[in-house]
């Protein structure tokens, strides 16, 4: 019965833990805001500071993997180099080893007083950044609390002579089997704060001994790894170099620690007469100690995961780097956002190619490309501007506010863009099933058009991938050329159907088509007017 009670107690108390920790992260996250991007991005090429704010950020948030998946996100957006990451990620590792020493200190009798002053912060606070930092104190008073329900129930646990015994099972026999069960414990838990401290408090409890106790713990820092790997394929659909760089850091690490496992036992033994002490000392030991081996390697970590470790692929996972995780670095969300739109440029570009084909190269066929693709554009519009109506909700810079507002102006261009393309494509096919052709001069101007529209999209890529004005103004400027071809075409038009050279059904095809071509450069333009806005109120 008291196993039983035991159980139920150690479950509660892991599950208020780990909402404590989503608690305080989330709302340290919503303070530092735009400044995360601002603080990390001064780690480049500077190992030390990369260590120390990544130690840091950790301590704050207790969560590594948000760290990691924030580093991702900076990688793929251009604000920090694969190789200054790395010593970040080494920070971040250490950090998260913070909870197991508040959980070694046993002040989880704190927690109702932490509460009570978080609650008022809270509830009496009009300014936005104190109300979060009131939820920060509630979270963390959260964590105390967790941690106190876990040490009550493994007490409980400690007076059961049979769970003792099942817990020690392997002990004596095979101690590394406690590296698997506690690695895929903390995968199954996301999170290694939360499995350190249920070891903490069963060797505080001597139910454990202080080789199990090590044994775990290397186990908790290869979950800790798997539990990255997981975050990286589910929110990405690829392994990031990150994740395979602290799997394989991690692994050889423990490989290194178990070779010299009986200095590592005594050196945890001599920092403190507590065992739940010296659990905590040894698992932020082992993670500086790998820190502190790692680091002057750095640069050859970084070649030899570029040269032999290959990029797989796994599964599909359109704008997958658009993480919910990021969106408390809102530049950094932002970006993601741009590069989205991009990638919906360049569609439209290719939608636009294929178009040209059908008509030109009589390939009819390609119409259900163009459908595809279209239908692909509208799922990309939801997503991207679901994500972008999330970065709104943010802290933003006056700065980062107005291209957020142009790139929704942009979103909703390129799909009106594809309708416009999608409807042109259908009146090729049209022509082309009923064998109507038009005159040599009118195909040279469709040609003059589509080559002026072209030239227009690829700029629309480039100055969006760049924020470049000067492409913005050319795009302007290609726009005035493709209304003028228009109107000379629309003049051309009606003069050969006064002279009987164009009947009225093949004159209703080719208005309609200059019709659709000027609305795809009428919404370039848009665009690109979208751009100089940004520049405009800076």
């Amino acid at each position: 019965m008291i196993e039983i009670e035991a159980i139920f107690e150690l479950m509660g108390g892991i599950a208020i833990l780990l909402y404590g920790i989503h608690i305080s992260g989330v709302s340290l996250q919503k303070i530092l805001g735009f400044k995360l991007e601002e603080i990390l991005t001064k780690t480049n090429n500077n190992p030390i500071k990369g260590l120390t704010i990544g130690t840091g950020i950790t301590a704050l948030i207790q969560s590594s993997g948000t760290t990691i998946t924030m580093l991702v996100g900076f990688i793929s957006a251009g604000l920090l180099t694969f190789g200054s990451a790395i010593p970040v990620m080494l920070g971040a590792n250490i950090g998260s080893t913070i909870t197991t020493q508040i959980a070694s200190l046993n002040i989880g009798v704190y927690a109702l007083l932490i509460l009570t002053i978080g609650v008022i912060i809270h509830v009496f606070s009009t300014a936005k950044i104190r109300k979060n930092f009131g939820e920060a104190i509630v979270g963390f008073s959260f964590l105390f609390l967790g941690m106190h329900y876990i040490f009550q129930s493994v007490h409980l646990l400690a007076q059961d002579v049979g769970a003792v015994n099942f817990i020690n099972y392997y002990s004596s026999s095979s101690p590394f089997i406690y590296i698997f069960i506690l690695a895929i414990l903390t995968l199954i838990i996301q999170s290694s704060s939360a499995t350190s401290v249920v070891v903490v408090a069963l060797g505080a409890t001597q139910i454990i001994d202080l080789q199990t106790a090590l044994f775990m713990i290397l186990g908790v820092n290869l979950g800790s790894s798997l539990k990255v790997i997981y975050i990286s394929t589910k929110t990405r659909g690829f392994l990031s170099d990150i994740a395979v760089t602290h799997i394989l850091l991690n692994t050889v690490g423990i490989i290194v620690f178990v070779i010299f496992f009986k200095y590592f036992s005594y050196l945890a033994s001599i920092t403190s007469l507590d065992a739940g002490r010296q659990i905590a000392n040894a698992h932020t030991f082992y993670n500086i100690i790998t820190a502190l081996i790692v680091l002057p390697f750095v640069p050859l970590v970084v070649k030899f995961i570029n040269k032999y470790i290959p990029k797989y692929e796994i599964g599909e996972s359109k704008f997958s780097y658009l993480s919910r995780k990021l969106l408390y670095t809102p530049s950094v969300a932002l970006r993601q956002a741009n590069r989205a739109v991009v990638e919906m440029a360049k569609e439209v570009a290719d939608m636009l190619e294929i178009s040209r084909s059908i008509f030109f190269q009589d390939k009819i066929e390609l119409l259900e490309e163009v459908e595809i693709l279209e239908s692909n554009m509208d799922v990309m519009t939801g997503k991207i501007s679901e994500y972008m109506s999330q970065i709104s909700q943010q802290r933003l810079s006056k700065k980062d506010l107005m291209k957020l507002y142009s790139l929704m102006h942009s979103v909703t261009d390129l799909e009106h863009l594809s309708d416009h393309i999608l409807a042109v494509s259908e009146l090729f096919v049209e022509l082309k099933e009923e064998d109507i052709k038009f005159s040599e001069k009118a195909n040279h101007e469709l040609t003059a058009i589509f080559g002026k529209l072209k030239m227009m999209q690829n700029l629309v890529i480039k100055s969006l991938s760049e924020d470049n004005l000067h492409l913005a103004h050319e795009i302007i400027k290609h726009e005035n050329k493709v209304d003028e071809i228009v109107k000379k075409s629309q003049a051309n038009h009606l003069e050969r159907m006064s002279e009987g050279i164009c009947s009225f059904q093949y004159g209703k095809y080719f208005s309609d088509i200059l019709m659709n071509l000027e609305r795809i450069g009428d919404h370039s333009d848009n665009i690109a007017y979208a751009i100089v806005d940004r520049f405009r109120y800076k």
